[in-house]
């Protein structure tokens, strides 16, 4: 009788032990890993272009198409623009400029078939005008890329300020050309719509994108033209709108390089080196109010190589990770950068 009894206790715990497994294998299957990538100015670097699109972009596409993530986020300066010589066959040709970006882009999603990885964009200064908005500029974005963009933004900002979920997660975009004042002064971005959109919801994971930084680093303290960076009051009203929202992370472009830092427990991760002119990044041009995590020195323009950033989401885990991804033009090869990982409130990494 012993024995018997044993043998039930001893089916009962097996019995147990793997319905609780079935269990958490279930729980992992209903939260999986998924990833999504980040790029951006992915413009010629030259203004005698002849396609208005860096020649990196289409190794770019086949190299993100081959990572199979969930979405891709591009942070602006996608084409020229205005930025041409009177030499180049492309100038004013807009609509061209855009047709080319969007061919090599083919490999990560086709807008004629609209299949493929979706692909989310926000417009940059080159999409915009060097002073003032060029309106063909713009009317040839908004017909080209806007249009394929989520219509959920302010009604003057259809496809260009917007936000999407994915599975537990939100990315809001944010234009920084629609408003300006006295119609030349830029840098700033909708920021009653984002209040209102970053307090409503309650995804776990909050991402959002621009085409400046929010905070000054590398050299874009040389440039003439004023960015989100320039307008301090405005700008910490929308990071604290980001801070209340939980907000991980803040990507943007502009400056043509890689770089990573804290500021009040959200990362602002730069990521301008997807094929434009690349600049230097100088320690003492950055904000002393960033907590800089990447580079840590000075890095010469010659030293910044083309590339994009690989994010990974774990949902059960409530972190994300990321994974700089280089390419290496002697070797031929891709190569990683820097790497990091970052944690939902209250267990934020590196902040």
């Amino acid at each position: 009788m012993e024995s018997k009894g044993n043998m039930k206790a001893f089916s009962r715990f097996w019995l147990l032990a793997f319905a609780t497994a079935l269990s958490l294998s279930a729980a992992e299957a209903a939260q999986p890993k998924w990833s999504f990538v980040v790029m951006g100015d992915t413009r010629d670097l030259t203004t005698d272009t002849l396609t208005g699109i860096s020649p990196d972009l289409a190794l770019l596409a086949q190299a993100i198409a081959a990572e199979k993530p969930d979405l891709v986020l591009h942070t602006g300066d996608l084409i020229n623009g205005y930025y041409t010589s009177k030499s180049s066959p492309m100038t004013g040709k807009y609509r061209e400029m855009l047709e080319n970006w969007k061919a090599a882009i083919r490999p990560v999603y086709d807008f004629d078939t609209k299949k493929g990885i979706p692909l989310y964009v926000i417009r940059g200064n080159h999409e915009d005008g060097k002073f003032m908005t060029e309106s063909a500029l713009k009317k040839a974005y908004e017909e080209k890329i806007g249009a394929f963009m989520p219509q959920n933004g302010p009604e003057n900002e259809k496809g260009l300020t917007y936000s999407v979920t994915h599975k537990g997660a939100r990315f809001v975009a944010l234009d920084a050309y629609s408003t300006k004042i006295l119609k030349v002064i830029r840098g700033y971005v909708n920021e009653s719509w984002a209040e209102s959109h970053l307090a409503s919801g309650n995804a776990a994971f909050t991402f959002v994108f621009s085409h400046p930084p929010a905070f000054r680093v590398g050299t874009s303290g040389k440039s003439p033209f004023p960015d989100l960076y320039s307008h301090t009051t405005s700008r910490d009203v929308l990071w604290k709108s980001m801070k209340k929202a939980g907000a991980l992370a803040f990507f943007c472009g502009h400056i043509h390089l890689y770089c990573r830092g804290t500021v009040k427990g959200i990362e602002q991760v730069v990521v301008g080196n997807g094929g434009a002119n690349t600049v230097s990044y100088d320690p003492k041009e950055t904000d002393p109010l960033i907590a800089m995590h990447y580079p840590t020195s000075n890095v010469a323009a010659t030293q910044i190589k083309t590339g994009y950033l690989l994010m990974t989401v774990d949902e059960s885990t409530g972190t994300t990770s990321g994974v700089q991804k280089l390419w290496n033009p002697e070797t031929r090869a891709w190569e990683t950068g820097d790497n990091f990982i970052l944690a939902t409130t209250p267990n934020r990494s590196e902040s």
